[in-house]
């Protein structure tokens, strides 16, 4: 009786990346979509309408303070806030006449963090309507 090879079935990977924008699961790993253009990040749909809200001046109180939108909104909020202050020395500034408290590199984490959420969106569009970027001058 001839002897039998085992034959072993090679198992492929799934790719981790997504063509469009149905079902994108809520992990925590990121995604990335492939298009004509290459890889890029896939962002959840409810993620980027509160984005779009933020944009157009709107209000993470707007939302219900139970819901999931409010949470996703307020870490926006809170991590526009940090960069605009990274950023811009004349935000920084104005950050320490409202608050009266040094900006720092190392502890202004924690003081957004522990900022109210109104008291957040207030002063990061007031430091947007107040900002003044240096300005280039072409000679």
């Amino acid at each position: 009786m001839p002897t039998r090879k085992n034959k072993t079935r090679k198992i492929r990977k799934e790719d981790k990346t997504l063509i469009g924008f149905d079902n994108i699961p809520k992990t925590m790993k990121t995604i990335w979509a492939i298009d004509q253009f290459g890889k890029r990040k896939v962002v959840d749909i409810e993620k980027y309408i509160i984005r779009s809200h933020i944009d157009s001046m709107g209000l993470a109180t707007d939302y219900n303070p139970k819901s999931e939108k409010y949470k996703i909104a307020s870490t926006e909020i809170k991590r526009r806030l940090l960069l605009q202050l990274k950023e811009a020395p004349s935000s920084r500034r104005l950050y320490r006449k409202k608050t009266r408290k040094r900006y720092s590199k190392k502890n202004i984490d924690k003081e957004i963090d522990r900022m109210s959420i109104k008291k957040a969106q207030k002063l990061y569009f007031e430091l947007l309507k107040n900002d003044k970027p240096s300005k280039s001058y072409k000679k």
